[in-house]
């Protein structure tokens, strides 16, 4: 194109034309904009929801779960009362009484004591290992049980309704000839003692558990 004509076209082009092509070009660029943030934002919200879910699901979970914790100090029971974690030295007996501090019952609970002073674990003597309602008291007995100056812990193994395992540990020590529940953990999921869950159904016995339908 001549240098004439080029001057003529650009005399005869429509500015209007042009205008609204820049414009054009500027609200898809606005638009293109908007929607890249929108998508962050929906992304955001997306991943938040995600997390508020999860969340909400743990705190249901821990609402309703078994906590077994040592019971108080002094304990009232049916014709007596003991304190919450005692010592016999002459007969080497300790007691202590654990309670359920959650709102869900512990099921198939099975309990371990481990010295410091010797190795393996003591089972209690006359225990159910059923079950401990919320709010149940239990008095455990550990008979032969030469408790030392470096103390021992207790190892709480059990499941919810769910079949969730959980464990409690309490560290127990020994002071001025006194046991005392020094500290106490908790964990989901994960066991504690080398006692094995149970066996459903036992041998002999007919399995009443629930089976899936069929498709």
């Amino acid at each position: 194109m001549t240098p004439g004509i080029a001057l003529a076209a650009a005399e005869h082009a429509d500015p209007w034309g042009m205008g609204w092509e820049a414009l054009v070009a500027l609200g898809t660029l606005i638009l293109a904009a908007f929607t890249a943030v929108l998508a962050r934002f929906t992304f955001g919200l997306a991943s938040r929801t995600r997390e508020l879910a999860n969340v909400g699901a743990a705190d249901q979970r821990a609402q309703w779960r078994p906590v077994l914790l040592p019971a108080g100090d002094r304990l009232a029971y049916e014709h007596f009362s003991v304190d919450g974690i005692w010592y016999d030295t002459t007969g080497q007996v300790l007691g202590i009484s654990i309670t359920n501090a959650g709102r869900g019952p512990a099921l198939h609970v099975r309990v371990q004591l481990e010295l410091a002073a010797a190795g393996g674990g003591i089972s209690p003597n006359n225990w159910s290992l059923g079950a401990l309602a919320p709010g149940e008291v239990q008095l455990l007995r550990f008979d032969n049980t030469p408790l030392g100056p470096q103390g021992a812990q207790l190892l709480l193994d059990y499941r919810d309704l769910a079949d969730r395992p959980h464990t409690t540990a309490c560290t127990i020590t020994w002071d001025d000839a006194v046991p005392r529940v020094y500290d106490v953990h908790t964990w989901d999921n994960h066991t504690a003692t080398t006692l094995g869950d149970a066996i459903y159904p036992q041998p002999g016995l007919r399995d009443v558990s629930p089976k899936p339908e069929a498709a």
